[in-house]
């Protein structure tokens, strides 16, 4: 059964650690973006960090059940 969730949860594990790491780099590497664009990068990342681990507990006890 695990091996059938572990597509899934491996994307969804990439795409927040991928968020995570847009986050960082924008706030704490002096990245010459605007402040308006920050903070719309950083609410984006932020929304698919809840997002996917929303899925991947979704994914982890809820999904394909058969």
């Amino acid at each position: 059964m695990i091996q059938e969730r572990a597509l899934p949860f491996s994307i969804l594990a990439l795409l927040m650690m991928a968020s995570a790491v847009v986050v960082y780099v924008v706030w704490k590497r002096q990245v010459s973006l605007p402040l308006p664009l920050r903070i719309f990068t950083t609410v984006v990342c932020l929304i698919c960090i809840v997002g996917s681990a929303g899925l991947m507990l979704f994914t982890l006890f809820v999904g394909y059940n058969a």
